[in-house]
């Protein structure tokens, strides 16, 4: 029997129960395709069925867990998932069976489309991308070969397919010699190996698709796959209307700007491409990439050799262009980093610092429990650890590219790039970042002593200015200001001769860096590296532009693995954004699943008490949203937006939210708002520090006072103004019991659970000697989690020993803690928390030569 018989003969067998299997439609990279009748509905379906190898590298539960997030989607030219799965082994999905052809089989036959029939097919497409991204899914694998014609109305296939994929398993997917994605139509990025993509790459995709529809070939093409991703990656294509003149102006430029190598520089938004593709008033006057490009001269017959000679002194012209040492201005590419030496992932401060002239890095390695800093060339293979700098952090170049500074045991040290002892300089009590700046001095931000220090490396401190709070603090040459970032992830300006502050508006982030005095470059809420234009005389921002997505990986306080070299070069640590998690529940002893919400970078949440609604505060690119969940349909409306939204909280009622909020002035203030049930208008209950709400029992709010309850206090609600009562000190993620009975905190100062009887608060009881973020499943049993393992105890009616022992319920490595409450109780017994994304490894870094003028040509854009 035939491999392929065999192969057929056991997917019959393993389906037969749900699916009779007709015959074989097709084999890809990933998936093999069978025309099968869905016993239970009647119906004809495509089982796509992944290749052993794949479904060996993803694991069953991951795939299937993900693939999940995808089966909402509902729109007239997307294909609908019917089902997913595991059967005797294999993963599985299934999708309705079109009648027709796919695009690609159409060009097969006809090579080019008519104009109006490729543009319509382009809309339509268009069209179900943008609402695919507003539902925050990305195709990832835009071509014809995924687009279905059925009454010559176009149907997207495999939706969600590739996310699935990337997300289960793309840390290992290279295992199986496979890659995501089609390189005749992979976006830029995507063909670099970005993981985080965003709806801007699926556009590049559709751009390629519509190239082909009108030309008869995709923009790049090649003999194998490394040499179209080069193309993809450096060349430009051919203009369209060289290649069919009868193309409209307007659409040629539509596909012109859909190709561009900078995502920033395409169109925002399937909506956007089809709209430009429709309406032709939407050019630009003086459009690039619509007209043909003059031809090359032809030489007359007389002066071949010539012609031939001139060939040759460009062939070895360019020899030499490939065989330099270093590249003139070479393309984006990745350094290697030791399997034992990966990068270090701070979530305060940075690990990685460039030298001026973009030759070297230095970054903070993970080396078992502590960390040292390596010494990684960028132009050939040198790597090294550097000897003596145990515990390092926040390495910074000297501007001679002969020393580096750093951190390590709250003291300032500096050590030679080529090696040596480490010389100490200052002690800094609490190191909040710092920069060895153009001058020579290193400036530093000590929040303990609430100052901004500059040192000399030889002479020590020489000026300090008083700061009330500033990270990753970033002073530019041309400014005798200071660049901060806040714990709340908003930048300021600092007077670096007396401390004032100034808001940088429009830039609401971390990490600041300013070039060349015009430019601000800064981390973005949601972990994406953008850019604007800078005016250093009124610290006001242009409006911002994403340039890099997925720079920064887990940091409350906004650090982010990037350096800009004096030289324009940007090197970072690719990878997903870490913060952005999904929503799972467990329930018994069963493993997690997942509840129907698309993955976000969620913040703090809380059930209803009915355990229908989920108010959550999600991450935006410039502010928080407060966002309410129907858990039965997964759809949600955006309640409130603010600078800052903290801890939300349901009424007992389960009709109005209580959050504490900040807005754009900095003051703050515990809000009450409506709920999806009931339109009532906010009303502001206790303003003037930041105040998060933990628990509300009967007329009793138990609120923490600054971040993390350093006091709970309890506040009577029934009179007017609100009683306020210290419930007790140092104490974090105070909550009470749903009969009133018991209060149970973090101590801060051990790290103790802690639980006091209530309201007499006479005795203390140790739950367990470490826990974080006590729950009640229900009046006599608590759950907490220590590390990525939660546990149950047994709180008994007897004040004498109301504690039983902790139990442990479940582990879960894929726990996502997130700067507030990080799981929830559920009303049957279970509980909700945020699973993360697999975590990057940290062994590579990429390089971008000459990034600094593409930022710049970026940013000028954006405010036109």
């Amino acid at each position: 029997m035939s491999d392929e018989a065999s192969q057929l003969q056991h997917v019959t067998a393993a389906f037969a129960d749900r699916y009779t299997i007709e015959r074989r439609l097709g084999v890809g990279g990933m998936a093999t395709v069978y025309l099968a009748e869905d016993l239970k509905h009647k119906r004809k379906v495509a089982l796509k069925v992944l290749k052993p190898d794949v479904a060996a590298v993803l694991g069953a539960e991951r795939f299937v867990q993900e693939i999940q997030t995808t089966a909402n989607l509902q729109h007239p030219h997307i294909l609908p998932l019917f089902d997913s799965g595991t059967a005797d082994g294999f993963l599985y999905y299934v999708m309705p069976f079109i009648e027709g052809e796919t695009l690609r089989e159409k060009l097969n036959r006809e090579k080019q489309l008519g104009i109006d029939e490729a543009v319509k097919i382009a809309i339509d497409v268009a069209d179900a991308l943008d609402y695919a991204h507003r539902h925050h899914v990305i195709h990832r694998d835009i071509k014809p070969a995924n687009i279905l014609l059925h009454d010559g109305s176009p149907m997207v296939a495999d939706f969600g397919i590739a996310l699935a994929v990337s997300v289960a398993g793309a840390d290992r997917l290279t295992e199986t010699g496979l890659s995501l994605g089609t390189p005749h139509y992979m976006s830029p990025e995507q063909a670099a190996g970005e993981q985080q993509l965003t709806a801007r790459s699926d556009v590049y995709a559709l751009g390629a698709t519509l190239y082909e529809m009108l030309g008869g070939d995709p923009p790049f093409s090649g003999h194998v796959a490394q040499a179209i991703v080069a193309r993809v990656i450096t060349d430009e294509p051919r203009p369209l209307r060289e290649v069919r003149k009868t193309v409209p102006a307007h659409v040629a430029w539509a596909v012109h700007k859909a190709l561009q190598k900078l995502p920033a520089d395409r169109f925002a938004s399937g909506a956007e491409f089809a709209e430009a593709l429709a309406n032709p008033g939407l050019m630009p006057a003086t459009p690039v990439g619509t007209a043909a490009i003059a031809r090359p001269t032809v030489f007359p017959a007389r002066v071949p050799m010539l012609w031939a000679l001139a060939v040759a002194a460009a062939t070895l012209v360019a020899l030499w262009g490939w065989l330099r040492p270093i590249p003139a201005e070479p393309s984006v590419y990745d350094v290697g980093l030791p399997d034992s030496a990966p990068i270090s992932f701070s979530t305060r401060l940075p690990s990685l610092a460039v030298a001026p002239d973009g030759r070297f890095a230095v970054y903070a390695a993970q080396r078992d429990t502590t960390t040292e800093l390596w010494y990684r060339s960028l132009v050939d293979t040198d790597v090294r650890r550097m000897p003596g700098t145990d515990g390092a952090y926040a390495p910074m170049v000297s501007p001679d590219g002969r020393f580096v500074a750093f951190f390590a045991a709250n003291q300032l040290n500096t050590v030679s790039v080529s090696g040596g002892v480490p010389t100490s300089i200052a002690v800094v009590s609490e190191p909040s970042g710092g920069e060895w700046l153009a001058n020579g001095r290193i400036l530093v931000a000590d929040n303990e002593a609430r100052r901004l220090r500059w040192f000399d490396p030889e002479a020590g401190e020489v000026a300090a200015v008083p700061v009330t709070h500033c990270l990753l603090p970033h002073a530019p040459d041309e400014l005798e200001h200071v660049v901060c970032s806040s714990a709340r992830q908003s930048l300021y300006v600092v007077s670096g001769r007396d401390g004032k502050t100034t808001t940088a508006a429009r830039a609401r982030g971390s990490h600041a860096r300013v070039v060349d005095g015009r430019y601000l470059t800064y981390m973005s809420l949601d972990g994406n590296l953008r850019a604007a234009s800078f005016d250093g005389s009124t610290f006001t921002v242009g409006r911002p532009v994403t340039l890099v997505t997925g720079v920064r990986r887990k940091s409350y306080t906004g650090a982010g693995e990037y350096a800009v070299a004096a030289s324009g070069t940007l090197v970072y640590a690719p990878g997903a954004n870490a913060e952005v998690g999904r929503f799972v529940k467990v329930r018994g002893d069963g493993p997690p699943q997942p509840l129907p919400i698309d993955p976000a970078v969620f913040l703090k949440f809380s059930l209803s008490k009915d355990g229908q609604w989920l108010a959550t505060v999600v991450r935006g690119a410039e502010e928080d949203e407060l966002r309410i969940y129907d858990l039965t349909s997964g759809q949600h409306v955006v309640w409130l937006r603010a600078v800052s939204i903290r801890e939300p909280l349901w009424t007992p009622a389960g009709d109005r939210i209580l959050v504490g909020l900040n807005t754009t002035s900095g003051d703050s203030a515990v809000t009450l708002i409506g709920a999806p049930t009931v339109a009532a208008p906010p009303d502001t209950l206790l303003e003037g520090i930041p105040w998060d709400p933990f628990t509300y029992y009967a007329d009793t709010l138990v609120i923490g006072w600054e971040p993390f309850a350093v006091q709970a206090l309890g506040v009577n609600l029934s009179t007017n103004p609100p009683t306020i009562d210290t419930l007790v000190e140092g104490a974090y993620f105070p909550t009470l019991s749903p009969d009133g009975r018991w209060l149970v905190y973090t101590a801060i100062e051990t790290g103790q659970l802690v639980l006091l009887p209530y309201p007499s608060r006479t005795r203390r009881f140790q739950v367990s000697n470490v826990g974080w973020e006590p729950q009640w499943l229900s009046a006599s049993e608590l759950v907490y989690w220590v590390g990525s393992t939660w546990y149950r105890a047994s709180v008994a009616g007897s004040a004498e020993r109301p504690v039983g022992l902790p139990r442990p319920w479940f582990t879960d490595p894929r726990f996502a803690d997130t700067p507030g409450q990080s799981h929830e109780a559920t009303p049957d017994g279970g509980v909700i928390y945020l699973q993360g994304p697999a975590q990057a490894s940290g062994s590579y870094l990429r390089v971008v030569p000459n990034w600094v003028k593409h930022m710049k040509r970026a940013a000028d854009k954006a405010d036109r």
